[in-house]
């Protein structure tokens, strides 16, 4: 009874540590964030990007052809039309990436 108690407590102490096998659980993983601030420079209009507006009102839409871009604190944003553009600029804050 004695080793029983000692192997239990042993699991329960890694257990939480420990990674869970492929397949277990029922819950899917969550899907990585669209990418929306790139390196400065690094995006132009032709490009394929998300559009920052678009991510943030519809979650991650993919990527679109980039219409706009504009640079903002040291980063390059990505745009599908002039209305998302102008409406980063009306609201940079709620847009731009922490």
């Amino acid at each position: 009874m004695k080793r029983y108690l000692i192997a239990a407590s042993a699991l329960m102490l890694i257990g939480c540590s420990q990674t869970p096998p492929s397949g277990a659980g029922s819950a899917t993983p969550a899907t990585p964030a669209a990418q929306t601030a790139y390196t400065l420079g690094s995006i132009k209009k032709g490009d394929k990007a998300h559009c920052v507006v678009c991510t943030v009102k519809e979650g991650n839409p993919g990527e679109e052809m980039v219409a706009e871009t504009l640079d903002y604190q040291g980063k390059t944003y990505a745009f599908c039309n002039e209305k998302e553009k102008a409406e980063f600029i009306s609201e940079p804050a709620k847009y731009a990436a922490k």
